[in-house]
């Protein structure tokens, strides 16, 4: 039903209920104002507030649930648009990094980021293996000599930066010539970044794609890598062959068959180079794509950033969060300790573990209610009990216990160690239930319990958890 139709139901319905009340009052005024006219008025006065009251309180509801809802907001139009709210989003996360160094590391890199995207300047990066002609076509390109080149592989040591000038191009053109890819040379790391940095990539080859070849233009295309892939030194073939070798390239790479283009960046017995048909591909493609592509470009870096702040954060509330259940497991196992109960089903009745999940949301940004975590703490502890973790637990500590000291101290300590131990399983299963979106996964919370307890119950975990236990309850005096 449309959003107008529906008020003026509402609408109508107030009129007529209006209209019913206002009688209604006429009658029970004058019903009772026969006996004492100031009882009727007072009475009368009364029901009229009361009335109005609930007038307001349902035009209020009324309200929250016809006014337009807000929801998620509309996705970014364009890169552009887009790589702009990923940088702000980026700028948020970093705020939530503690580690201050890590921190400051990652907002030198964003703001590196944010230059660039400033600065309007695209970025062309000539990649390939090690003697396939890169810098000829650097060279080739400017339409000057701008390197050294030659036949020994590694030539370029280091990256090297040209501003070219490219008719019909607005803007700044940035050519960069990059260290051969050596199959793990120190330089490989740096081409790579180099590659992923850039907004249109050259990729060179002198033959068809080797296996490393293939691997490495395939990651820039998963990337979403614009890459033109350029077969250079087609002087040295013969026509046939060469055509051979562009068809095989085109089917076996998921580009465009306009971005596989043939060269001679430094033919024999030519005066000039043979990359007519490079250069209009790329004009073409800066032409039509360039803003697009540096938008792209800087939205593929920010989230690489993002990534690697979520990782650190994640590290963050995992260490916070280790500490949460450990205090708590502590707690919860002094409490037990000091005064035993005869049935063990700590998990359900304890109030601290209600705490600890509040706590635990707390640490992944998440606002737990006392009912939700009550609810939660209740779930985990049935799932527990359903599947015999209480007794295993109580099994195996007890046998941990006699073990490290004498069995009368040891009847006394099983109630609370055994709580802790319990908590801590818990804390663990919730924190990759907070870890995971508030969620626990395909497998659903036995899953994760189980899980859990398998990770916890080996020997030595066990034993190193059991000194822990009394260190802990001795220092509370539980002991």
């Amino acid at each position: 039903m449309r959003r107008p139709l529906i008020v003026a139901l509402a609408i109508l319905l107030a009129l007529g209920l209006l209209l019913w009340l206002t009688s209604t009052l006429g009658s029970f005024y004058a019903g009772i104002a026969t006996l004492n006219p100031w009882l009727a008025r007072l009475l009368t006065a009364l029901v009229t507030l009361l009335l109005a009251a609930a007038a307001v309180t349902v035009g209020y509801y009324g309200w929250l649930f016809l006014r337009p809802r807000r929801g998620l907001p509309p996705p970014p139009k364009t890169p552009q648009a887009a790589a702009t709210a990923q940088l702000q989003s980026l700028d948020q996360l970093l705020g939530q990094i503690e580690d201050r160094v890590a921190r400051q590391a990652l907002a030198e890199r964003a703001r590196g980021v944010v230059r660039t995207f400033e600065s309007q300047v695209l970025r062309l990066v000539i990649v390939g293996s090690g003697s396939v002609g890169k810098t000829s076509l650097a060279n080739a390109l400017m339409g000057e000599i701008a390197g050294e080149t030659g036949v020994i592989k590694g030539t370029t040591r280091q990256s090297q930066d040209y501003r070219i000038d490219i008719p019909a191009i607005d803007g700044e053109v940035l050519l960069t010539d990059s260290p051969g890819l050596l199959d793990g040379s120190p330089e490989d790391t740096a081409t790579r970044d180099l590659a992923t940095r850039a907004d249109l990539v050259l990729y060179v080859l002198d033959n068809d794609l080797h296996r490393s070849q293939y691997e490495v233009v395939t990651q820039l295309l998963a990337l979403g890598k614009r890459t033109l892939v350029v077969l250079n030194k087609i002087d040295l073939y013969p026509d046939a062959d060469v055509e051979t070798i562009l068809t095989q390239l085109r089917q076996r790479l998921p580009v465009q068959p306009a971005d596989v283009v043939a060269v001679a960046a430094s033919p024999r017995g030519y005066p000039t180079p043979v990359i007519d048909e490079l250069v209009e591909r790329i004009v073409a493609i800066l032409r039509s794509e360039g803003r697009d592509l540096m938008a792209d470009n800087i939205l593929l870096q920010s989230q690489r950033l993002s990534r690697e702040a979520q990782q650190l954060l994640g590290q963050q509330r995992q260490q916070q969060a280790d500490r949460v259940v450990d205090r708590y497991q502590w707690i919860g196992a002094g409490v037990l300790a000091a005064t035993p109960l005869p049935v063990v089903d700590m998990l359900a009745t304890a109030a601290v573990n209600t705490q600890m999940v509040i706590d635990l949301g707390k640490v992944y940004g998440v606002e737990v209610s006392i009912e939700d975590a009550r609810e939660l703490a209740g779930s985990l502890a049935k799932t527990m009990a359903s599947l015999g973790i209480i007794k295993g637990a109580l099994r195996l500590l007890s046998i941990g216990l006699q073990a490290s000291v004498a069995a009368a101290v040891a009847g006394k300590l099983i109630q609370g160690v055994s709580a802790a131990y319990l908590t801590r399983i818990a804390g663990k299963s919730f924190m990759e239930y907070f870890e995971n979106q508030q969620g626990w996964g395909d497998g659903g919370i036995q899953a994760v319990v189980e899980k859990h307890y398998r990770l916890n119950r080996r020997e030595e975990l066990v034993q190193r958890f059991v000194q822990s236990a009394l260190a802990s309850l001795k220092s509370q005096g539980a002991t």
